[in-house]
C-alpha cells in the first residue's frame, strides 16, 4: 500500500463562501496557499511522514528536527501546519539543501511565513523571478539573494 500525502488545493483550503476571511492575514495566506497550490501543492506534516514512512525509520522525529531547525519551509494557518511539496526530494522525501542554505542566509530575520512567502515572491536580486523558480537551475544564485534580502531588511529595521 502506497502513503499518499494530502495535498491542499486553495479553494479546498478556504473558500470565502464556505469559510470567512477573517482578516488582511487570512487573504495574504490565501495567496500564499495558492502560490505553492501550482508548485506541487501544500500537505500536512502528516502527508510528509506517511511518504518518509517507508524509507526512514522515525519520520516524525526527523520531520519535527527539519521544522525546528528550518531545513524546510513550513507555515501555520488556522491552527494547521503546512508544507510545500516541491522541497521534498522523492522517493525518500529528502528536504532541498537549498532551503537550509537560505534559512540560514535569513538568519532570524523573517518569521517561517515570511520565509515561506519570500519563495514565491519576485526577487529584485533574481531579475525579478520567484526563488522556488530558480532552485535547480541556479541554486547559488537563490542563496545569495536571501542573503542580499536579509541585509536589506536588516537595514530596513535600522532606519526605522
Amino acid at each position: 500500500m502506497q502513503a499518499h500525502a494530502l495535498i491542499f488545493q486553495p479553494a479546498a483550503v478556504a473558500s470565502p463562501t464556505t469559510t470567512p476571511l477573517r482578516r488582511r492575514d487570512d487573504v495574504a495566506l490565501i495567496r500564499l496557499i495558492d502560490s505553492y497550490g501550482v508548485r506541487g501543492g501544500l500537505t500536512s506534516p502528516e502527508g510528509i511522514v506517511n511518504l518518509m514512512r517507508p524509507f526512514w525509520r522515525q519520520p516524525i522525529s526527523i520531520l519535527a528536527k527539519w521544522i525546528i531547525r528550518r531545513s524546510v519551509l513550513s507555515f501555520s494557518w488556522r491552527a494547521q501546519m503546512l508544507l510545500p511539496i516541491f522541497q521534498f526530494e522523492r522517493p525518500r522525501m529528502t528536504p532541498n539543501q537549498v532551503i537550509a542554505d537560505c534559512s540560514l542566509a535569513f538568519g532570524e530575520f523573517t518569521d517561517d511565513e515570511g520565509f515561506a512567502a519570500w519563495f514565491v515572491r519576485p526577487c529584485e536580486w533574481l531579475d525579478q523571478r520567484m526563488p522556488v523558480d530558480l532552485l535547480s537551475m541556479d541554486p547559488a544564485a537563490v542563496v545569495d539573494a536571501a542573503g542580499r534580502t536579509r541585509f536589506a531588511l536588516k537595514a530596513r529595521r535600522l532606519a526605522d
